[in-house]
């Protein structure tokens, strides 16, 4: 998880029918009926600007989202504890199948991690088998926030450990390479550089605590600014 590019205005269609939509699930939830919670039109008109702010990819374990992992969306208060919240911009995340029933209906009361709004960097400790565990300079208040995002989200699942470990290695493997060249990196090189450094890179958690662990927190942070703004 890091935090995710800067919201745009709301997609045109949700400013004109937000009220709307937002009265036909509360309508739903009162009635107590098997309908889902927006209709066809509505999530097509959402799911792209929020794919946006993530890159393509889960906004909560950063897993590739497409033909392999089916985008959905994720309100990080649940819309069925907050019916009135369901299309609120600021509550929406594109997110994976898994992360989404992970986290389910949980009144988290705030503990969860919002990426859009606080940097989950500063929250959050690549191990070296690619586990993802609380930072350990958090204060118990911030502790228990990154354990339960772990938690909820299912965060240290079998397949996101190894991905993760994946990409630590591809890491580590470039920095080794890259310390070869004094006077600029060969075409091979800076291609896997260019590669890593794509936004679109799965785990960028992972790729920036490894630079930072390399003493490298210069390429952490170009990393991160190609991230928010794009090539």
């Amino acid at each position: 998880m890091v935090r995710t590019r800067q919201r745009q205005l709301a997609p045109a269609a949700l400013r004109r029918n937000k009220k709307a939509w937002t009265e036909r699930w509360k309508h739903i939830v009162e009635a107590r009926t098997k309908r889902d919670w927006a209709t066809r039109t509505a999530k097509s008109a959402l799911k792209t600007p929020l794919l946006a702010l993530t890159w393509g990819k889960c906004a909560f374990c950063e897993g590739k989202l497409g033909s392999q992992s089916y985008t959905q969306i994720e309100h990080y208060i649940s819309r069925r504890v907050a019916p009135q919240r369901a299309f609120e911009w600021k509550n929406l995340f594109p997110v994976c199948q898994i992360c989404n029933a992970s986290k389910g209906h949980a009144d988290h009361r705030g503990r969860l991690v919002k990426p859009d709004a606080e940097d989950p960097e500063w929250f959050f400790w690549i191990g070296p088998e690619g586990d993802i565990e609380p930072h350990p300079t958090l204060n118990e208040a911030d502790r228990l926030r990154a354990s339960e995002t772990i938690r909820l989200c299912d965060l240290n699942r079998g397949g996101l450990r190894e991905d993760r470990f994946t990409v630590a290695n591809l890491v580590r493997r470039w920095v080794v390479r890259a310390a070869e060249f004094v006077n600029g990196l060969d075409e091979r090189t800076q291609e896997e550089w260019d590669e890593l450094s794509d936004p679109r890179q799965s785990h960028k958690i992972v790729v920036r605590h490894v630079l930072k662990l390399q003493h490298l927190p210069e390429l952490a942070e170009m990393d991160r600014q190609l991230f928010q703004r794009g090539r």
